[in-house]
């Protein structure tokens, strides 16, 4: 929960930051640093969401050999990340509407062009 909070008001606090920036020269860092951490998350993210799968899919069948306890420990393990690869998919899918509201949020004289 407390991850949660943290990467909220980090968000709220970037948010003026991107959006007070009116040179050209910072916008365009800006632009392409922001460029930079949306192809990070499209190479990053679903390899990590695959090997998340493949991993609640082995908890799961591993955990069927087991007793009672050992198998319910084992279903909710793979719950979990089942869950974490999907909110990893999720993310990814929202990487490029997030960085294009940021950067058109950025100003400046610069048109806005695509990553």
């Amino acid at each position: 929960m407390k991850r949660k909070t943290n990467v909220f008001v980090l968000l709220l606090l970037l948010l003026p930051l991107v959006s007070a920036v009116t040179t050209s020269g910072m916008a365009a860092s800006i632009r392409r640093a922001l460029c930079d951490f949306q192809t990070l998350v499209y190479t990053v993210l679903p390899t990590l969401a695959l090997i998340m799968f493949l991993f609640a899919g082995l908890a799961y069948a591993a955990g069927q050999v087991f007793g009672a306890e050992m198998r319910a420990k084992a279903q909710g393990w793979a719950m979990s990340l089942l869950v974490g690869g999907i909110l990893g998919i999720f993310i990814a899918v929202l990487a490029p509407i997030l960085v294009d509201i940021f950067t058109r949020m950025s100003g400046g004289t610069m048109a806005y062009t695509a990553c």
